[in-house]
């Protein structure tokens, strides 16, 4: 990804595209956790894609090249959500940031394997976690973000991302059976997270 970033930065449309390619689906799944609006995701992808290409002079190298995207992208789905709410509130940027989201009993009942009493259990635990905790755990382990690409995405300190792992996990194992704990991680199950 470094040599396509570094194709961009010098101009090569080709590259844009790749990058648009490489990353859309993820872009738009991760929106959909942000997001109810289908036209307002597409929309802020191809928003984030045009101001690569009009900033292209001026990017940094980065070496990151996904969890810059995926911040670019999360500030612009919070700025336009800020911009729908201006005329009902007036959110400050840690509002913003703490978005609430919910995970509904439909979401969680992937497939036959799972049964209705472990969705349950699975969406009661989930919903005890936090908002920023529920989207480092589907950062994490749906879009294979590391610790330090989750940590540049939320503009948080790497070692937030830690600890709130780690305290994502210690309340996870305490409260589900092993074999519950591990359907977690399912991508299935994380591709239902939301976070509005």
């Amino acid at each position: 990804m470094k040599k396509t970033w570094d194709d961009l930065r010098n101009g090569n449309s080709e590259a844009l595209k790749k990058l648009f390619y490489k990353f859309y689906d993820d872009l738009y799944f991760y929106g959909t956790k942000l997001c109810n609006d289908n036209d307002q995701i597409t929309d802020s992808i191809q928003e984030v894609f045009i101001y690569l290409w009009e900033s292209r002079k001026s990017l940094s190298d980065v070496s990151q090249v996904k969890s810059y995207i995926f911040k670019i992208f999360r500030n612009k789905i919070f700025k336009e959500k800020a911009k729908a709410k201006i005329y009902t509130l007036f959110p400050n940027n840690e509002e913003i940031s703490q978005l609430d989201f919910e995970i509904s009993q439909e979401d969680l009942l992937i497939e036959q394997e799972l049964n209705s009493v472990r969705s349950e259990l699975i969406l009661n635990i989930l919903n005890e976690l936090t908002p920023k905790q529920r989207e480092i755990l589907y950062l994490k382990y749906y879009c294979n973000l590391s610790n330090t690409e989750i940590s540049e995405t939320l503009s948080i300190e790497k070692q937030s991302v830690s600890n709130l792992l780690n305290r994502s996990f210690h309340f996870l194992r305490k409260n589900l059976k092993p074999e519950d704990f591990f359907l977690l991680f399912n991508p299935l199950i994380l591709s239902q997270l939301k976070f509005l």
